[in-house]
């Protein structure tokens, strides 16, 4: 055996060796990706069950269950299925080992064929009266409009600190001024003055609430701080017209001169009466600045037509946004005032509000027995006086009557 022969064999050897060494490296280097594999599978199955186990004690606590469709089992959890698909999804090791992603199939909310979905009580569960589709709730409290047209709006307003206006009114007057000669005695001028006053007023409102009510009403709040200010104002209106008795605020429509006819025609109408109206307030060197009627006379007047069908009233004050005119003077419309009633008056010149204390809210813990009911009380109040200065600047009537008295 010649050099060459020998080398062969020995590097044969060597290859065997080699090759056997690393058959066994690769075998072991396998069974340790195996083993990896195996652990890998078992600690993502382990997380997503418990995952699932989580999802599947808040649906128990919560006692939802769902259909699905053309299954026996109605009542199975749902997250319960997802887990089964899991755990007996045919290839999981491989789609583990993929890196790509496990696929199961996720039970959907549905109903047996014939019985089709009708309405939001198909989405409520009959155990627990939970919402599937839970509904989608506007802010705030709704409630009816508030009037928008109030007294104080035409009057001239003031403050004050005290509990009463007191002021000098001028009366029995007369007049004696005149031409005078020469050498001659001049005209007497006298007049005497009286003292009145004006007390200030308070005007309230309130309601019991519990605590429970006040935190868990969104919006409740911010109703009662808007609603019950507008009923102080609303109240306001009627007593600044009409009065109050007890305690006495005496209103504009009390203190006023009545509306005298002096219309002595078959076919006088409402325009002719509050023109007149606004000629009485006139002729005592007032300048009228509004006349109140209510609504329902505010729109009577907008249908009067005259002898050949066309609207008195022209159309550009009817619909175009501006308020009606008669004889100048605008025409409001107040809920505030009586049907069949109407004020004209000289606003400016006649009468002032004073404001002792502006509306306002104010939440009592400690009213009677609200500690132990855990309730609140929340009043609604403000403090007013009417100061009316000059009653000839006001005249009030009642159309009826003076259509009769017209018509006579």
């Amino acid at each position: 055996m010649n050099i060459t022969e020998i080398l062969d064999q020995k590097l044969q050897v060597l290859g065997d060796h080699i090759d056997s060494n690393i058959d066994k490296a690769l075998e072991s280097q396998k069974d340790n990706l195996n083993q990896e594999l195996d652990n890998l599978k078992t600690n993502e199955i382990a997380g997503l069950v418990e995952k699932y186990n989580k999802l599947q004690e808040q649906a128990d606590s919560l006692e939802i269950s769902s259909k699905r469709a053309g299954s026996s089992h109605q009542n199975e959890n749902w997250v319960s299925s997802m887990i089964s698909q899991i755990k007996g999804t045919d290839g999981f090791a491989d789609q583990v080992r993929s890196k790509q992603g496990i696929n199961f199939n996720v039970p959907m909310f549905s109903t047996k064929v014939g019985t089709p979905l009708t309405g939001a009580n198909d989405f409520v569960d009959s155990t627990t009266s939970l919402n599937v589709v839970p509904p989608d709730y506007q802010q705030g409290i709704v409630f009816t409009p508030s009037r928008n047209v109030h007294v104080r709006q035409f009057l001239p307003t003031g403050t004050t600190q005290s509990d009463l206006i007191r002021y000098v009114v001028e009366s029995s007057v007369s007049d004696g001024t005149a031409m005078k000669a020469e050498g001659g005695n001049a005209g007497e001028y006298s007049f005497d003055l009286a003292v009145s006053d004006a007390p200030v007023r308070t005007i309230a409102s309130f309601v019991r609430l519990s605590n429970e009510m006040l935190e868990d009403v969104q919006g409740l709040t911010s109703y009662l701080t808007t609603r019950l200010p507008s009923k102080i104002r609303t109240k306001e209106d009627n007593i600044l017209l009409f009065g109050s008795d007890s305690p006495s605020l005496t209103g504009l429509t009390e203190d006023a001169r009545a509306y005298t006819d002096e219309l002595a025609d078959a076919n006088v109408n409402r325009f002719d009466i509050l023109t007149k109206a606004v000629a009485q307030v006139r002729q005592q060197e007032y300048t009228a600045n509004a006349i109140m009627v209510h609504p329902d006379d505010f729109y009577n007047l907008m249908l009067i037509k005259d002898a050949q069908g066309r609207y008195v009233i022209p159309e550009t004050a009817r619909f175009g946004g501006a308020l009606p005119m008669i004889a100048g003077v605008p025409l409001i419309a107040n809920t505030a005032m009586t049907t069949d009633k109407f004020l004209v008056g000289d606003f400016n010149l006649g009468a002032q509000l004073f404001d002792r204390q502006q509306s306002s809210i104010r939440f009592y813990e400690q009213d009677q027995d609200n500690v132990v009911k855990g309730v609140v009380t929340v009043v609604a109040s403000e403090r007013i006086a009417l100061a009316i200065y000059r009653s000839g600047a006001f005249i009030f009537g009642d159309f009826s009557d003076a259509l009769t008295a017209g018509a006579s």
